[in-house]
């Protein structure tokens, strides 16, 4: 049989510190969990907020350029945006923005699927009736300029007999030199733009024919074809900037708030020569392209195909979230 010892009222007492020692730890542990816990909750959302934020301001910046027409300059800051931050609503009303820029550049492929792509993530979003009705505008206009190869090839046959049949009709020549165009026919197209001229001289001032053709003092001619226009791109801009990306760093030990806006990319010798004395400017904006600060990298030699890399820091600001916008230019020595 069991015998329970009383214990002496020291003992007693001892007895009750150990216990709460005990129950401190255990309390001061749950705590501690829950402290850790409810800190990572706060700062995701305070993360995620953050995302939005600053995700929004360069989604209303761009709208506003999209509205103001320029269009071709905006298109990769939404692309940047969207590859940023492709997890925040705003990037899905980037996508509506992004269509926009693409329609305005007849750009109709890409700009339906990404209204598309908007109408998919967002049914009954702001913009969701737009973008419907662009989808059903662009998709037919689509279908009518660029008609499936075999439907081509059997208009391109039909005007050809036409321009047989009447060989004095210029406007069925005009008409065959575009489907060839579009067919991928240049040499053919070319040859025919400049039969139409001949015949008609009036259409040298032709917009689509201007764009297509260039007469040399001679009476020759070159088909500016797609890949010659790009040639000749290049060897007008052989620099170019690519892969641009910003990120706040520097985070305070205190406040935790980040006090640098830093910007990185690469530039690239497109062309097929030497540039020399190739410098990187970048310059960071705030609401209403206020200049906070620009700086110039300098990359210097650059050979053929080269790529290479930059990174630059900003601290000039007052708060960090004033910070809009950035642009990288490239410039080398002729």
């Amino acid at each position: 049989m069991r015998q329970w010892i009383p214990l002496s009222k020291s003992s007693y007492k001892c007895l009750l510190a150990v216990l709460a020692i005990l129950f401190g730890v255990m309390a001061s542990g749950c705590a501690t969990r829950w402290s850790n816990t409810s800190s990572g909750l706060i700062n995701a959302a305070e993360s995620t907020f953050a995302k939005e934020k600053v995700a929004q301001k360069e989604v209303d910046e761009a709208r506003r350029m999209v509205e103001a027409g320029d269009t071709s300059t905006v298109i990769p800051r939404l692309l940047h945006t969207i590859a940023k931050y492709p997890d925040t609503d705003t990037a899905v009303e980037a996508r509506y923005w992004l269509a926009m820029a693409y329609y305005k550049e007849d750009v109709y492929r890409d700009a339906i699927d990404l209204f598309s792509e908007y109408l998919a993530q967002a049914p009954n979003g702001l913009y969701a009736g737009q973008a419907q009705g662009y989808v059903t505008k662009l998709s037919t206009e689509y279908e009518a300029k660029y008609p499936a190869p075999g439907q081509l090839d059997e208009m391109i046959a039909s005007l050809a007999q036409l321009v047989k049949a009447y060989p004095n009709d210029v406007k069925n020549r005009v008409d065959l030199a575009a489907l060839l165009w579009t067919r991928g026919n240049y040499a053919e197209a070319g040859a025919l733009y400049n039969d139409v001229v001949k015949r008609a001289p009036s259409y040298v001032n032709d917009e689509t024919i201007k764009r297509r053709m260039e007469w040399l003092p001679n009476g020759g001619y070159i088909v500016l074809t797609p890949a010659e226009v790009q040639r000749r791109q290049v060897e007008a801009q052989p620099l170019v900037v690519v892969n641009t990306a910003s990120f706040q760093s520097g985070r305070d030990l205190i406040t935790r708030e980040a006090r640098y806006y830093s910007v990185t990319g690469q530039v690239v010798n497109r062309g097929d020569s030497v540039l020399y004395g190739v410098e990187v400017v970048v310059t960071v904006y705030g609401v209403g392209s206020v200049v906070f600060d620009t700086t110039s990298v300098g990359i210097r030699r650059l050979n053929p195909g080269e790529i290479r890399a930059f990174s630059v820091r900003f601290g000039n600001f007052e708060n960090i979230e004033n910070v809009n916008r950035f642009e990288c230019t490239a410039t080398f020595e002729r």
